[in-house]
């Protein structure tokens, strides 16, 4: 599915409408929150908020031996 659209100046903001065809193809509601990314070959994605988008990055788990080296 492809649609040609105008950037539309709305307030501080420019919008690009997304037509509903392709709203309903995609079960996007309006008012719904979406990610959007500005990738390398200057091309736009949207897409929908997953949880590593909220959550912090944590290091990875260590374990620690309680264990004493030679002592028996």
């Amino acid at each position: 599915m492809r649609a040609l659209q105008k950037l539309v100046r709305n307030g501080n903001s420019t919008q690009v409408t997304i037509p509903r065809p392709m709203l309903i193809a995609l079960g996007w509601l309006t008012g719904e929150q979406m990610i959007l990314e500005l990738l390398e070959d200057q091309s736009l994605r949207i897409r929908r908020p997953v949880e590593r988008d909220f959550a912090p990055v944590s290091a990875p788990r260590m374990m620690f031996d309680n264990t004493s080296a030679g002592v028996k």
